[in-house]
């Protein structure tokens, strides 16, 4: 009987809180992820150190494309996505549903979507070409 309730008192409590280095630095793609960012943040210092020649501009347009890659607020949002979904999952923190989304009053008569705005809902629809 003690053993049963022992087995039930476990049951009901709640997974712990994780921390954030279990999510952060400890996985082995946040490992990987955080390397490469650090190599590329490098490199880009280098390149805008070191003057280079037409033929390098293919190079150079990648590194600035692959600014929102390695970005640190993307890098967060990366790997802090799983940090999130578990202390949602061990009941730490709330998903709450946030307030209808309030549409601003527009004046029906100057918005072009309106039927009744007259010549701007003609315009907005192609009717009358200016």
């Amino acid at each position: 009987m003690q053993d049963v309730d022992h087995v039930e008192s476990a049951e009901k409590a709640p997974p712990p809180s994780p921390r954030a280095a279990d999510w952060f630095w400890r996985p082995w793609y946040a490992k990987i992820y955080l390397a490469l960012a650090l190599l590329y943040w490098i490199g880009l210092e280098l390149m805008m150190a070191i003057p280079f020649d037409r033929l390098n501009i293919y190079l150079a347009n990648t590194m600035v494309l692959l600014i929102f890659v390695f970005n640190p607020v993307t890098v967060a949002a990366i790997l802090g996505y799983g940090f999130l979904k578990a202390k949602v999952g061990c009941g730490e923190w709330v998903i709450t549903p946030g307030p209808p989304s309030q549409r601003p009053t527009i004046d029906p008569y100057t918005d072009p979507f309106d039927a009744r705005s007259g010549l701007r809902h003609l315009r907005h629809i192609g009717v009358i070409k200016d």
